[in-house]
């Protein structure tokens, strides 16, 4: 089978879609000699993002995967932010400069998705030009199947969302839709995605590439002494991801336990700077014990989660939350946001705690609980080592991405032979 992946980032870029889409292509190629290409950006960070940092080359094999890197335009992306955040003040939201910010804005990319000869084409995360792909394709000489894996980040409202049209009428035109939870699947049904075209998956990590960490690396580089108590966050260093909630839980944490310590890790970006400089005002007994790693390689990442003695992540909007399973291999226990789909991943007390959404004094908390209770780190750390191995390894991922992909094709078919 011939697949072809679109994602708005790929390897070296850092993030849940990434190291989701990455895991399932090589998987595809290792495990069922598939050919998979992946169609992505040339930055690091997203098209809709201020930063960009160049990713070369532009076409290269990755573990049997072929990577292909097109440029897009971003000339535009500050001017139509400000519009957008002008008329934003008087409660209207365009869907269509949502979208011109999204992006990506390439006819390069655009012409090589249209023009592939994959068998099957899949693409994430949703909001971005190329989701669109199912409404536009039967204006092709060569249509192919698509499977649409959203990534949706849904908040605990019911009536709230911020799905456009458009975009429920690309997942109803696809083949099927993708979900990481249960939960994502309930809210997709109310919006009146058919449910037969739903199929669960999850997402996955490898937790033998988590075997073999060093706690004492980054522990003797922060120098720390062996009853600290390291509170860790790795990912995109942005303000979604609430990291100063973190921050700020810390502060108020450290000053009842002056054994703890923050790192906070994922790749350098104009957000790490500002908050950097904020930071820099606190008194210097905290600044002495928040501390930043940019840009770190695999290995790198293994041993700073062992050197955790607890991962957080505070965010507000997730589809699942990829670093708690990673976190988990290297049996760490987590503290999530109580919010729907991470409410359906941590389970409450046995594999970590759950935060209420934005509070500090709620993460002050259960910082403060893992952090008295070494032996309730321990516990909680192995039941998520346990749960990760039985429920979200790669190869029942990807039989599940794969049957999908089959499935697909065979739907497609059926209707276009009829036609």
């Amino acid at each position: 089978m011939k697949i072809l992946h679109v994602v708005n980032n790929y390897e070296p870029s850092i993030g849940g879609t990434q190291l989701l889409y990455k895991g399932i292509s090589e998987r595809c190629v290792k495990q069922y000699n598939d050919e998979v290409e992946v169609y992505t950006i040339d930055s690091l960070f997203g098209s809709h993002s201020k930063n960009f940092s160049a990713i070369t080359p532009k076409e290269e094999n990755i573990n049997g995967v072929f990577v292909k890197r097109f440029s897009f335009l971003r000339i535009h992306l500050k001017p139509i932010m400000f519009i957008n955040k002008i008329i934003a003040k008087f409660g209207i939201n365009s869907n269509y400069l949502n979208k011109c910010i999204a992006g990506p804005i390439s006819s390069s990319l655009q012409k090589a998705i249209y023009n592939s000869d994959a068998d099957i084409i899949s693409a994430s995360p949703s909001g971005f030009t190329y989701m669109s792909y199912p409404l536009k394709r039967h204006q092709l000489k060569n249509p192919k199947p698509f499977v649409y894996q959203g990534a949706f980040h849904f908040r605990d409202s019911d009536t709230e969302h911020h799905i456009s049209k458009e975009t429920l009428a690309a997942i109803k035109a696809s083949e099927y839709y993708l979900c990481n939870t249960e939960y994502e699947k309930n809210r997709l049904v109310q919006l009146g995605i058919p449910e037969e075209i739903i199929v669960i998956t999850g997402v996955a990590t490898d937790v033998e590439a988590f075997a073999n960490g060093d706690r004492n690396f980054f522990r003797k580089k922060l120098n720390l002494e062996d009853d600290d108590v390291l509170v860790g966050y790795f990912g995109r260093l942005e303000k979604a991801k609430s990291i100063e909630i973190l921050v700020n839980a810390f502060i108020e944490a450290y000053q009842k336990n002056n054994k703890l310590v923050l790192v906070l890790a994922g790749f350098k970006s104009e957000y790490a700077i500002t908050l950097q400089t904020k930071l820099s005002t606190l008194d210097k007994k905290f600044q002495q014990r928040i501390f930043w790693q940019f840009n770190l390689q695999a290995n790198e990442k293994v041993n700073l989660y062992y050197a955790l003695d607890m991962f957080v992540l505070p965010s507000l909007n997730e589809s699942f939350g990829i670093v708690f399973l990673e976190a988990w291999s290297c049996k760490k226990p987590v503290i999530g946001t109580a919010i729907g789909a991470i409410k359906s991943v941590i389970t409450e007390g046995k594999d970590g705690l759950l935060m209420q959404p934005n509070d500090i004094n709620s993460l002050k908390e259960k910082i403060l609980i893992l952090a008295e209770s070494k032996e309730l780190r321990n516990e909680m750390g192995i039941n998520g080592y346990n749960k990760t191995k039985e429920n979200f390894s790669w190869e029942a991922v990807t039989e599940k991405f794969r049957n999908t992909y089959i499935n697909a094709i065979k739907k497609f078919n059926n209707v276009h032979r009829r036609i």
